[in-house]
């Protein structure tokens, strides 16, 4: 006779049956583990380095050891192009923002500081009613590339003026600060480094009418640009008489 088996025995065989389910999923997972907590997707042994973020590493800081570190994956996991070693990245520059527990590839990271891409700008920080004007600068014109972003500059211009109504061979040299407290937004072109140093052009803020004055004084006069003291920015600029071959003389006593 066949002997029939109770409800609670089948309860008790299906609480047993879940238990080893979740004993062997358990099991897999150790099994699966990395030695850096990761848990493997792919299968397969994990024995292809890759150097990997610790932190969140903002565009332009330079890598030191303690920002990166290495982590094993399998072969079918390992990210293509990651560096496979600490003392490739450190030292480095970071060319973008390198997020936490990104693999570190090729074009993440540069040379030196000065390689690093600006982030563009969806557009100049022009206030309202201003415009900006590039204006050519050298190292004897540009104060010896010590001009930067946010700096002041006053421009100093020697022309050839006569009087009205007299002859224009008789024109004398005259020299006079024109523009005061001008704005620098940017030192060189769009798409190089912003910051200080030699550079061919700035990019300065004027209103309207001040660009057609700044224009017609680039055409016509000898300019020099003076950096001001970062304390006077605010403080207006005490007027000055002309310098001319008269009160030069006078000045220095040469006759």
């Amino acid at each position: 006779m066949a002997t029939e088996v109770k409800p609670k025995s089948n309860r008790i065989l299906l609480i047993f049956g879940v238990f080893l389910a979740i004993v062997a999923f358990g099991g897999a997972l150790l099994v699966g583990r990395t030695s850096g907590g990761s848990v493997s997707v792919g299968g397969g042994a994990r024995n292809v380095p890759a150097v990997v973020a610790t932190k969140d590493i903002p565009a332009s800081t330079q890598i030191t050891a303690d920002m990166v570190t290495v982590v094993q994956f399998s072969q079918d996991q390992a990210p293509p192009y990651a560096f496979r070693a600490k003392d490739l990245v450190v030292g480095k520059y970071a060319a973008i923002p390198i997020h936490l527990g990104s693999a570190i590839i090729d074009y993440d990271i540069v040379a030196d500081a000065g390689s690093v891409q600006a982030a563009k700008q969806a557009f100049l920080p022009i206030p309202a009613g201003m415009v900006a004007m590039q204006i050519p600068t050298g190292e004897l014109v540009g104060a010896g590339g010590y001009i930067q972003p946010d700096d002041r500059i006053d421009v100093i211009v020697t022309a050839s003026i006569y009087p009205k109504g007299t002859n224009p061979a008789d024109a004398k040299p005259y020299t006079k600060t024109t523009f005061t407290n001008l704005h620098i937004i940017r030192v060189g072109p769009a798409g190089a480094a912003n910051t200080r140093g030699i550079s061919s052009s700035l990019t300065v803020i004027v209103t309207l009418k001040q660009a057609e004055d700044l224009k017609f004084l680039l055409d016509n006069t000898n300019y020099k640009y003076v950096l001001k003291s970062v304390k006077d920015y605010d403080v207006p600029d005490a007027d000055t008489s002309a310098t001319t071959d008269q009160s030069f003389i006078q000045t220095f006593r040469l006759r």
